[in-house]
């Protein structure tokens, strides 16, 4: 019997003007991972990464699955309905599906809810006798999601250029207010065995033979305990990574010392603030920002680029809150400042309450849900001053003088990296703010 054909689509609007994009294709573990719960002695699949390759309309296949972004669900739609007039089935999944079933059962034949892996065996079965469902979704978050191996092999070759994927954790202990991971794990903070993710980073690597691996987990550190036994783990295999992190790491000195000798040369970390106001009503309660300078060092010491994120809109910022922000980049040596835009995607508490008091602006246009458009009325200033204040912030850090005045502040041990990291993001910030902002690098006098 023939195998049956799949075709699995990360979906992408390529229209979009997206800030904050290196040139090289970010990992894309989702569809890998999604492709290794079919089973390969009955199905043949492939894999497409939109945001780098051309969708394949007129694809020869018995089922298509497309996951996709909330920014993307607009296209990722149009997607579903081209292959749905060609009497192709069609699934889609992930946090913006989950969070708007809905809405997108009006455009596909089913959707799976939360965790794709305690749901695909079930989907994969129905569909084969015909009776495939509108829903599903896994019976309970996974302990310890021991999944297949991501189908690596599915990828092109330029996928393996610059990184390689690997998740050890999923869902993070803290509850913020603008964030939609927890209620999409299950509210749950869980790990893969150790010797599980080294082995995977093992093949992966004696397959593409490349230095870096970037851990796709929302907050590498969450449970220190089992931090400290993957970095020893990782330390004989001598390689370079990278991950999304909590604060709460450059408080831990043992924690950073490990992270250090396993090679981590970067760590996204979400300041959100500089006003503590703020942290407590998002639930950061737990981040304090009198010792922000303190983590920066430390985590400077440790030879760890940090990749800031800070977020303006929410309740207690002031106009002044972009140039304290900006100084406090400029002054701590943050290499590469994220500033984004506080955005109430689906199925966070701050959507809830911001439609609960009636000021959201711009209802379901997901496409402005990048982290860069206002979309509910600011407290303490008008939409356009927040609009304004965001690019003018983004400017001014991306300006080369600017790059090159913070990493002279920040230790010299991974500088070619750090500079590489800025310069590789400047073109996509600076199309963006050409293309939506004509003001001055110099700040207001009414900041």
């Amino acid at each position: 019997m023939p195998k049956k054909k799949a075709y699995l689509v990360h979906a992408t609007d390529k229209s979009l003007i997206i800030s904050e994009q290196p040139p090289f294709p970010f990992p894309v573990l989702g569809i890998i991972t999604v492709a290794a719960l079919f089973p390969e002695e009955e199905w043949e699949v492939r894999v497409v990464d939109e945001d780098k390759e051309s969708v394949d309309l007129n694809v020869k296949a018995d089922l298509v699955g497309i996951s996709t972004l909330t920014l993307n669900a607009p296209h990722a739609y149009e997607l579903a309905n081209h292959f749905r007039s060609r009497w192709i089935p069609v699934v889609m999944g992930g946090l913006h599906v989950t969070y708007e079933p809905e809405e997108a059962l009006k455009y596909c034949d089913a959707v799976v809810l939360g965790e794709t892996e305690g749901a695909m065996p079930r989907l994969l079965a129905d569909f084969t006798k015909g009776a495939m469902k509108r829903t599903y979704f896994s019976p309970n978050p996974l302990p310890n999601f021991g999944i297949p191996y991501a189908r690596r092999d599915l990828l092109r070759r330029y996928h393996h250029r610059y990184l390689i994927a690997v998740q050890a954790t999923r869902g993070c202990p803290h509850q913020c207010e603008f964030c939609s991971v927890p209620l999409f794990f299950g509210n749950q903070y869980r790990y893969r065995p150790v010797e599980d993710v080294v082995v995977e980073i093992k093949e992966a690597l004696g397959s593409y033979h490349k230095l870096y691996v970037f851990f796709v987990d929302d907050n590498i550190g969450g449970n220190p305990k089992y931090a400290k036994e993957l970095f020893q783990a990782l330390i004989p295999l001598k390689i370079r990574w990278a991950s999304f992190a909590s604060l709460k790491m450059a408080e831990d000195p043992e924690l950073l010392d490990l992270a250090e000798k396993s090679g981590c040369v970067e760590l996204f970390i979400g300041f959100e603030s500089l006003e503590q106001a703020n942290l407590n009503m998002a639930g950061k309660f737990w981040l304090k920002t009198e010792k922000f300078a303190d983590n920066v060092r430390d985590l400077h010491q440790a030879g760890i680029i940090v990749q800031g994120a800070f977020i303006f809109g929410h309740d207690g910022d002031t106009k002044d809150i972009f140039r304290r922000t900006v100084e406090f980049v400029q002054k701590t040596g943050i290499e590469v400042p994220i500033f984004g835009i506080l955005t109430p995607y689906p199925g966070t508490i701050l959507r809830r309450r911001l439609v609960l008091e009636k000021r959201i602006l711009s209802g379901d246009d997901w496409r402005h849900y990048d982290g860069s458009h206002v979309l509910f009325r600011p407290a303490l200033m008008t939409p356009e001053e927040l609009q304004e204040g965001y690019f003018w912030a983004k400017k001014y850090c991306c300006a080369p003088r600017s790059i090159i005045s913070r990493l002279f502040r920040a230790p010299l041990k991974n500088f070619p990296l750090a500079l590489a990291l800025n310069f590789s993001m400047w073109r996509s910030k600076m199309r963006q703010i050409h293309a939506r902002w004509k003001g001055s690098l110099r700040a207001p006098a009414k900041w």
